[in-house]
């Protein structure tokens, strides 16, 4: 987790610069924080769980949308210094610094949002079990694809700074999200490099 805090301490600005606009080449983060929006809008001012909150640029898009509340995660101080600077002033919003996993937080929350964190767990099966005992409705979560062209320079990048990262395939993201206890897990934005899930419990739409 070391490791992981300092690579986004340093890159906290350069992260926040990629959600601002859409990129052609990095069109993902703006996707995930699209569809959240979305999601979230299709509720009913519901509560939301954004874990790897990073700079709060989706925590603003969300409560734009009709969010009541919105506690953001992240392990990055200086990630959580921008978050506070853009959504510091809103008294539906809590950010906490720390590993997910290592947190303990009120909930059921009716939304979960997991955009940009599978990549980086050392234990997939944990952390989605962790996401649905405090998911309620809908997860939506984003996971990496291989790709010849960009997965080597990817992996050696990450490796330099020793902080390994996972891709998935579709399948495996639809059994990991269903033997955790989801019951619905729908695919969508779904690329080369990437996709994104919305992953539903019971009887949510």
């Amino acid at each position: 987790m070391i490791e992981t805090r300092r690579y986004f301490d340093r890159r906290a600005r350069a992260f926040d610069r990629v959600y601002a606009r859409p990129r052609r080449l990095r069109l993902g983060p703006w996707q995930g924080r699209a569809l959240a929006a979305e999601v979230v809008a299709g509720g009913e001012a519901p509560s939301v769980l954004d874990v790897g909150c990073g700079p709060g640029r989706v925590g603003e898009a969300v409560l734009a949308s009709g969010a009541v509340s919105y506690v953001g995660v992240d392990v990055s101080p200086r990630m959580l210094a921008l978050a506070r600077s853009r959504l510091g002033g809103d008294r539906r919003v809590e950010l906490l610094e720390g590993h997910f996993l290592e947190l303990e937080l009120a909930g059921p929350f009716d939304i979960v949002l997991a955009l940009g964190l599978f990549e980086y767990v050392s234990e997939p099966p944990l952390a989605a079990e962790w996401l649905r005992a405090r998911c309620s409705s809908k997860l939506v979560a984003s996971f990496t694809r291989w790709d010849w062209v960009k997965g080597p320079p990817r992996r050696l990048a990450y490796a330099v700074h020793r902080l390994p990262v996972r891709d998935y395939d579709t399948h495996d993201v639809v059994d990991l999200l269903t033997q955790a206890g989801f019951d619905r897990v729908e695919v969508v934005q779904d690329g080369r490099r990437g996709f994104h899930v919305v992953a539903a419990i019971g009887g949510a739409g």
